[in-house]
């Protein structure tokens, strides 16, 4: 099995997000260090009128989520993704999942290009240079697991400035979701789990590839049976495969 690792954009938000997480040691870790690294702690930031009224709320609550799924599945379930991509702002959880971006960096990437988009003093296209500059502060890391990018949907392997430019970018262009999807299928990638919040992505990833079941939000499922989609041991309807059956 290959397994992909979808992280969804911000249309993935939902109040109460950060208290539906997998109930694991690496998540409860995950929302430890949000608590200590984000001014203010992050208990009440999934409410429903602060995800309204606060773009630094939501980018942080889709961040935390992202990760926080990620990594329950990678530390306590030992599923290990053969590629990452993310829809938007999901690029960032992405890239932590790459190894690229330490969960503190991307918090702090997030935090930066939210409050650029709330002061909205600047067009798109200068946002995105914000963005490169500040990310031009943070430390390269070695780039072995392969990265889909989400504002031209190719895939990047040992590119970690490609990487960059994509995290910069998305601040100003659109998602290439057509282009993303064709690329991730082409890695060969056969089982997606998409992490939290939410299955926006396998809604539309469902209705495009019809009964072929590659795709489930771990969210929905829970982290053990998504942990067993990923391993083979439980097809994308919520059963157990047919060999497992014995038919």
């Amino acid at each position: 099995m290959s397994v992909a690792f979808l992280f969804p954009g911000l249309g993935s938000l939902r109040p109460g997000m950060l208290h539906r997480l997998p109930d694991t040691a690496a998540s409860a870790t995950v929302l430890a260090e949000a608590e200590c690294v984000h001014p203010g702690g992050v208990a009440e930031l999934d409410t429903a009128g602060t995800l309204a009224e606060s773009e630094v709320a939501r980018h942080v609550c889709l961040l935390i989520a992202g990760v926080a799924g990620a990594r329950a599945l990678m530390e306590d379930e030992h599923v290990r993704p053969a590629v990452v991509a993310g829809h938007g702002l999901g690029c960032f959880g992405a890239a932590v999942a790459a190894g690229l971006l330490s969960f503190p960096e991307a918090l702090r990437a997030v935090r930066i290009r939210a409050e650029l988009l709330e002061r909205a003093e600047e067009p798109l296209p200068d946002l995105a240079i914000r963005m490169a500059q500040h990310l031009a502060t943070v430390p390269r890391r070695t780039h072995t697991l392969p990265y889909v990018t989400s504002t031209g949907g190719v895939c990047l392997r040992g590119d970690t400035n490609g990487v960059f430019d994509d995290l910069a970018r998305s601040v100003s262009l659109p998602v290439r979701w057509v282009e993303m999807t064709a690329t991730l299928r082409g890695t060969g990638a056969d089982r997606w789990l998409e992490m939290p919040p939410g299955r926006a992505l396998t809604t539309v990833l469902e209705e495009v590839q019809g009964d072929l079941a590659g795709i489930v939000s771990v969210e929905e499922r829970g982290i053990a049976e998504a942990a067993e989609f990923a391993r083979g041991e439980a097809d994308g309807t919520g059963g157990a495969d047919e060999a497992d059956e014995g038919e």
